[in-house]
This record gives C-alpha cells, structure tokens and sequence, in this order.
C-alpha cells in the first residue's frame, strides 16, 4: 500500500507533462540543506536606493551631483531644483558651510521690489507619492536674515492644486550660522498619480534685495517599521513577502567604484546625513550614501536576514588596482569597518558604533571580499595577493569568519584559495542555458561550497546577447525555477542563491530585467519574484530523493523536507504540452497537502504596470489511499 500525499507540493508553469508522471519521494534521511538558501542582493543600481527603496523623496537634496557621465565631474549642479517666484538659484560654497561633508548650498537670491510668495520646488525622482494615509517628515537647514513663515507643500502637476503643507516660524539672522528645521506632518489629499512636486516658498517683500542660503532639504514618507532614514514601505514589504534568509550588500558593482577614489567607503556612510559627502555611483548618478551601513544592518534586523557582508578589496572598475606594497591600508580599513559592526562598546569604533544608537556588537557570519575580481584584469593580483592578504588579517581576527571569494574556481586554473572559503559564481544566462544548469552540481566537490551571489534569465530562447528580455516572463521565470532545483538538490554544497537584479525604477532602466520595478507610487512584481517567493517559503532542512517514472524534460523538480516530517516538493514544467495528471508519492504520510501554483496564459507573459499576468493559487486536500 502507499500514500499518495505531500505536506506541500508546489506546481510552476503552463501545464503538466503529455504523459502520466508518477514521483515517488524518498523518506531517508538526506543532505541538510543551507540554512540560508534563499536570499536578496542589494546595490544602489538603476535607482533602487536613491529614489527607491530609500524613502527619501527629494532629488539632489544637499546638492551633492545628479548625473555621472564616464567619471567626468564635477557633478555638483542644481538639477532637479526650480524656482518659483522672484528669485533666482545658485550653487555657493561661502564660508561657514553646514558641514565639510557638504561644500555646496542653494544660494536664493530674491529680487528687489519683490512681493508675495517666492521660493522653489523639487521634482522629486520623476514625481512622488503622495498618499494621506501615510506621514511626511521635512526637514531644512537655512542661513541668512529672515523673520516670518516659510511654507512647505506638496503640489500636484495633475491637477494644479496643493495636496498638503506644514508651516515653519523663522525668527534668525546671519550671525544665526546655519539653524535646522524639522515637521512631521499630513496631506489633506491624495494626489491622483506620481506627477508631484514639493515646494518651499516664504514672503519675497521681507527677503527682497537679500540671500537666504539652504542645505540638506529632504522629506521623508513614512518609513517600514518606522526606522530613522529608512526603507519605503511597498517595496520593502514587498521584499519582506519574498522570505528570503540573507541579504547580500552593499553590492555589487557600486562597492568597487567607477574610479579611483569612488569606492564604497564604510565610514562615510555612517552617522548623520549632513555629515555623509555621497559619491559618483557605478550606474550613472550621484549616491547620497543615506542608505548607508547602518541602515543596511537595520534592514537585517526588521527582515530577519543574515548579513552577507562584502567589503573593498581593492580593485576599480576602470582597471586600477592597489598594488601589494599598498594594499595594508586598504586591510587595516576592513578591520576598522568589522570593529564598528562587532566591536565591544568599549572598543575605539565599538564605541562610534554605540553612539548612533547600536550599543551591542551585530552578528556577521560571512565576508565576500570585493565583487566580480575576475572583471578588468583583476584575476592575478586577486589570487596572488589580494585575496589572501584580506582573508589572512579576518581570520586572525575572527576565526570563525566564513569568508567568499568574489571569483569562482572556474574562471582561472591552479587556484590558491584556502580550504573552505566559499566561491561566488555569477550566472547571466538565456532561458536554456539556464535550464542546462539542472544538473551542473550533481558531481560537484562537496568540500568546495559555492554561493550563486547572481543570477538571471536575460536572453530567451530565440535571442543571444545582446539582444536581453525587457521584462521576466513566464519562460525566463521558470527556466530560473528549473535552475533552483539543481541548486536545490544540491543545497548542501550551495550557501546561497540571490537574484542580479532586485529592484529597478522604471524610469531609470525600463528595458532589462529585475525582479521589482518601480514608479514612485507603484511596483511590479515581475514572473520572477512569483517564482521566488514560491521557492523562498517552501525549503525544508535536508534534501529528499525523488525518483520518476520519466526522465527529466519537460517537466523538472525536487523535493525537501523539514523535521517537523512537512515535505516539499516542486515540479516546474518548461515549455511543456498540456494537462496530465502528475502522482506524487510519499511513502508512510498521511495529512493535508496544499498545492501552490504559479502559472500564466502563455511562456511569454510578462506582468508590467497595471497588468499582472501571474496568476498564484492555493488547494488543499486530504491524502487519499491507494492499495
């Protein structure tokens, strides 16, 4: 006799196989599966931070540069910034300035004879959301002669109309240096789209013929979990539905820096957001660095993520490199940033750490030394000394460290990597490479761990490069599925798996893929997030075997399980025929079987603003006996 009954059992695609499929699963013990298996990568890339998953609504707020073009600066510049009224803006470095960190303001200069209200507005990153049902926070430092009320409000381009304001008393002279400014406050209405605008404007007659000079002018909409400088809550409850175990961060391309000195620098992240310069990024605009390390480890607590941490390990992406005489600053550095996260306290940087609010050390398991060292030339110096010089200073110091090597064993020969550091493999594949991948782990050392810190389907089956998909579909996202079981079947030599591309705005990259895409009010949950989100909630402890009465293709699949005996097993069918049944048998349990589907009209579909072509459905039912 035999039952036939999975405690889960996850169906991905069009349909099922033209023949009867029979899956029996193994009640053995099996391999235990990576207790981080399933997890997000972060980078500011394609606005994801800055105008993303930042929740800070101002564009160029402390006037720190906009657009980066082949490393060409100085970035510094007004965008983003109108006048409204009799005044004209300028950009101004005279003494005192609010902070070194900060070496330029918007000087306002108002008109003599000037009457009524005058001022400026911000556009935002391509409007913004503005919603009564959540809190706005605006903030401003201002310098100069000024008594009277300064106005902040949204408007809507839509409707030409104001959607909410807060007001300020000013009573301050120039001798005043620079006095700081700070109010929550509520819309009265919500605007009909994204097309908005924040304006600050006070009374031209009392500032005409004068300067007042403003710096660091943000608003915040109501944060997740309400952390300080945080995380925009759609897109971070979105990630939060994910159920992914790790965040990998903070990059990345945009750690290694387009240039010398560009690289992400720990240090100037941290602290207060007057006193963090911002950089040139890697993706073609300034980064304010408010989504800083700090902010990242808060994202770790609120989502319950391991931290997978990587750090600078001395290559640009121009091709610069620091040579071996050089590189012990670059170390010392790295140590200085893992005392500021696991640092007592009583420590130098402990104690840094302790006065922004974070008085007991983080937990950090894994260090990823630099990003994708096999780009620019960067393999010799990586394995000849980079590498080891890194790795040898946090072993000293933390000798439990799991530390990952950027490159992964196949892109050089006669590696000289320690035992048992992890190996990072990054995978851009078509859709049927993609699936080609089902099996690549089956054979592979199980003493040489290996973390896939990115992946995706960016070519279909009719295109190569660089011909990439715009958008997931339903073929891409289930040839990622197929690619997950085999890391899946194998999870006890693979760390981890996170997507390339996690979010980007659809105004700043629309034509590649990303698991989320965004607008300053919306968000699409693309064929790829459906398929993680499938796979990240539904992994047990150890792998179980499965075996059929058919080979593999069209139809795929894996199974685990956990110890409280729930069993999961997925089946993703790629490209197959239409509908039969599949039998799936668990000897010996009895129970409730949910069956989880993604599914979608055809191998095209593709989910996109305001036409979500996934369809995600839930059954359960009883286990049924068969002699």
């Amino acid at each position: 006799m035999r039952y036939n009954i999975s405690r889960l059992f996850a169906l991905l695609g069009i349909a099922s196989t033209a023949h009867a499929v029979t899956l029996t699963v193994s009640t053995a013990q099996g391999n235990a599966t990576s207790p981080i298996l399933y997890g997000l990568l972060y980078e500011d890339v394609y606005h994801s931070g800055d105008g993303g998953l930042y929740s800070e609504l101002i564009q160029n707020r402390a006037f720190q540069g906009t657009s980066v073009f082949n490393n060409q600066g100085p970035y510094q510049t007004l965008q983003y910034w109108h006048t409204r009224g009799s005044d004209t803006l300028t950009l101004d470095n005279q003494a005192p300035l609010l902070t070194s960190a900060l070496p330029w303001q918007m000087r306002v200069d108002v008109a003599n004879g000037a009457t009524g209200a005058t001022g400026f507005w911000n556009e935002g990153y391509a409007g913004m959301n503005i919603t009564t049902a959540t809190r706005y926070a605006a903030n401003f430092y201002l310098r100069g002669n000024y008594k009277g009320q300064i106005l902040a409000a949204f408007w809507s381009n839509t409707t030409n109309s104001m959607l909410g304001s807060t007001t300020f008393q000013v009573d301050q002279t120039e001798a005043n240096g620079w006095v700081p400014y700070a109010q929550t406050f509520t819309t009265q209405f919500s605007a009909p789209d994204e097309k908005n605008t924040f304006h600050l404007t006070f009374d031209g007659a009392s500032t005409a013929g004068q300067s007042l000079r403003f710096q660091m002018i943000s608003v915040f909409q109501q944060t997740y979990k309400n952390s300080n400088n945080g995380l925009r809550m759609d897109l971070a409850e979105a990630l939060n539905e994910l159920g992914g175990k790790f965040l990998r961060f903070p990059g990345g391309n945009n750690l290694e820096g387009i240039a010398s000195p560009y690289r992400w620098k720990w240090n100037e992240t941290i602290g207060p957001i007057i006193n963090r310069p911002g950089r040139p990024g890697t993706w073609g605009y300034v980064n304010t660095d408010g989504l800083g390390l700090l902010e990242m480890m808060q994202w770790c607590i609120d989502m319950n993520l391991e931290p997978l941490l990587a750090v600078w390990g001395g290559l640009y992406l121009d091709g610069e490199i620091i040579s071996e005489a050089d590189i012990g600053a670059y170390v010392e550095d790295v140590l200085n940033e893992l005392e500021f996260l696991l640092g007592p306290s009583t420590s130098h940087w402990g104690s840094v750490r302790a006065s922004l609010g974070y008085p007991n050390p983080f937990t950090i398991n894994y260090i990823e030394i630099s990003n994708e060292d096999f780009l620019n030339g960067g393999i010799p110096s990586y394995v000849g000394y980079r590498f080891n010089a890194f790795h040898d200073a946090i072993k000293n110091a933390y000798p439990n460290m799991k530390i990952i090597s950027s490159i992964w064993s196949g892109y050089f020969t006669n590696p000289s990597m320690p035992a048992g550091v992890i190996q990072d493999l990054h995978d851009y594949l078509s859709v049927d490479d993609m699936v080609s991948k089902f099996n690549g782990y089956d054979h592979a050392p199980r003493n040489q761990p290996v973390l896939v810190g990115e992946y995706a389907a960016i070519y279909d089956a009719e295109h190569t490069n660089p011909n990439q998909l715009d958008n997931p579909t339903l073929q891409s996202a289930t040839s990622e599925a197929v690619y997950f079981l085999g890391l899946e079947r194998n999870s006890d030599v693979i760390v981890g798996i996170c997507h390339g591309a996690l979010i980007k705005s659809l105004h700043d990259e629309p034509d590649n893929v990303a698991i989320i895409k965004h607008t300053p009010n919306a968000l699409v949950r693309s064929m790829s997030y459906y398929v993680s989100k499938l796979f990240f909630t539904n992994v047990g402890t150890q792998t179980a075997a499965v075996s059929g009465n058919v080979g593999y293709g069209p139809l795929y699949w894996s199974a685990t399980k956990n110890d409280a005996g729930t069993y999961f097993v997925k089946i993703v069918n790629y490209n197959g025929a239409a509908s039969t049944p599949v039998t799936v048998v668990i000897p010996g349990k009895t129970g409730v079987a949910t069956l989880k589907t993604v599914t979608a009209p055809d191998q095209y579909s593709t989910n996109s603003l305001g036409n979500t072509q996934s369809v995600w459905t839930e059954t359960q039912s009883f286990s049924h006996y068969e002699n």
